[in-house]
């Protein structure tokens, strides 16, 4: 699962993931500035529900843009941290 897609096209579908990488992943947490979610049309099709994700504030940042997205993030089941 990723965000940005860099896969060249035609190219073949990638193993599926082992049990141990699973397991290693289970609880992350991702950070995502206003600007990038923007660009995401539905977080929960990359996203396990409940996930905890970090909205970075970057300088320039409307307070506006970071509250709407956090609510965004709710909203779709995410555990946001500001």
């Amino acid at each position: 699962m990723a965000l940005l897609s860099f896969k060249r096209k035609g190219a073949e579908a990638p193993d599926p993931v082992s049990p141990e990488v699973e397991a290693f992943l289970n609880g992350y947490s991702i950070e995502v500035m206003p600007r990038t979610a923007a660009k995401v049309e539905d977080f929960r099709a990359l996203l396990p529900q409940g996930t905890r994700v970090y909205v970075a504030h970057i300088e320039g940042t409307p307070i506006e843009d970071m509250v709407a997205t956090a609510a965004r993030l709710n909203a779709d089941g995410f555990k946001v941290m500001p």
